[in-house]
């Protein structure tokens, strides 16, 4: 089977990608909540691309397209890794929930015979592994040793209902919603923002938020603002002849009517607007960001004298005890950097570059004593070792390290 088609391959396409921190007011959730859903149930279905061609060059100027791509919202309260308690029990729902659906599927005609020796094997996997794993996934996301989780940019959304909408903006990033990531020196705080003022058409003409438009990208710049109408639909009675909301919005019942209000024109503005934030914004950001790290990089670590230099600054270190986290990295420290710059140069598929800052990174690890952050290094070259189909002998030395790592964290 090829990598990238297992259910491992197809979990690293929907997990591996940039995360989104968004940030709105209360009168932002009120129209969308007209609809059922939040604002990120909402957006989600239209973050996933399938042919979005953005072209992008590596680190070393080679030119190619982005073809598939996602982006994961996440409101910022949410970026946090839950207690442990409150991750088996997540776990523990999942599974649950995955049980009831195979009891009601037990009650049901068995499937033919020649039906189940034609499934194919990812088709034969447990009903409950795909949910244990999402759910596992999501329980060991947004960890301060590896910027994956790390949000790539912030969305910031005021309703054209909101009082003086300028000063909205300017507060939802100031306040102390902002996740311990950004707070504790984890993440960079120079963030990416888009600024999006959401007009609800239900309160008549969008003449008055083209208006404050114009004042938004006076203040904040002319392309990183937009304007996003929605509710469109006036009685509300909408019908969707495809739910593009059911994989986001798992409690609704069957007599809710998912996205009522929003019409066909509704659906090409939601889809647009997240087609431009993806192709415009955020995979130039991330294609700038690799380029000025990588300079960086390059400029004090890579070399015969940098990388005998680093080999003497940190063999005055191996004296320190042993720690869980080892060193305190900082988003300013190189080490931090290079991860950021391997975790991006992942995302954006320069594979190359990423395994060569992943193993630059390991090295470094291993001498200050930082296990967690060793293993995790460990552990996401071997997803790039499955991505390329290589499971041999380089997968059982990864492993090997991995467990070490763990040995080091007295796990």
């Amino acid at each position: 089977m090829d990598p990238v088609n297992s259910p491992l391959g197809r979990m690293l396409l929907d997990e591996i990608t940039p995360v989104v921190m968004v940030l709105r007011t209360n009168l932002v959730e009120e129209s969308c909540q007209k609809n059922g859903l939040s604002l990120i149930e909402m957006l989600s279905p239209f973050c996933a691309f399938n042919n979005i061609d953005v072209p992008v060059r590596t680190a070393s100027d080679q030119p190619y397209r982005i073809q598939k791509f996602k982006l994961r919202l996440f409101y910022a309260s949410d970026i946090q890794q839950p207690n442990v308690e409150v991750a088996k029990e997540r776990l523990k729902q999942a599974i649950t929930h995955a049980g009831e659906k195979d009891y009601s599927d037990l009650c049901s005609d068995p499937p033919q015979i020649e039906t189940v020796l034609a499934s194919t094997q990812s088709e034969l996997v447990p009903s409950w592994f795909p949910f244990f794993n999402k759910e596992l996934v999501h329980t060991v996301s947004f960890s301060d040793h590896e910027a994956l989780d790390h949000p790539v940019a912030c969305l910031l959304v005021v309703s054209s209902k909101d009082n003086g909408p300028i000063n909205k903006f300017v507060d939802l990033f100031n306040t102390d919603q902002l996740p311990l990531l950004l707070n504790d020196g984890a993440m960079d705080p120079k963030i990416l923002k888009y600024y999006l003022l959401l007009h609800d058409s239900q309160d008549g003409t969008s003449e008055k938020a083209t208006k404050y438009l114009t004042e938004m990208r006076n203040t904040f710049g002319s392309n990183d603002c937009g304007l996003l109408c929605i509710n469109s639909s006036q009685d509300g009675l909408f019908e969707h002849q495809e739910n593009p909301w059911a994989l986001y919005k798992t409690e609704s019942s069957p007599r809710q009517r998912l996205g009522c209000f929003l019409n066909i024109d509704d659906m090409d503005e939601l889809q647009n607007s997240m087609q431009d934030l993806s192709s415009k914004h955020i995979i130039p950001h991330m294609e700038q960001k690799i380029r000025v790290l990588n300079q960086q990089v390059s400029a004090t670590r890579k070399g015969l004298r940098n990388q005998i230099k680093n080999l003497w600054w940190r063999k005055g270190k191996e004296d320190m005890p042993e720690s869980f986290n080892g060193l305190m990295y900082t988003f300013s420290s190189i080490e931090s950097q290079i991860r950021v710059l391997a975790d991006y140069a992942f995302m954006l598929r320069d594979y190359e570059l990423a395994v060569s800052n992943y193993r630059l990174l390991s090295t470094d690890y291993k001498l200050d004593k930082a296990w967690k952050r060793y293993a995790g290094v460990q552990v996401t070259l071997m997803l790039l070792d499955h991505r390329f189909g290589r499971w041999g002998d380089g997968v059982w030395v990864a492993m090997a390290s991995v467990m070490v790592g763990c040995r080091g964290m007295d796990l």
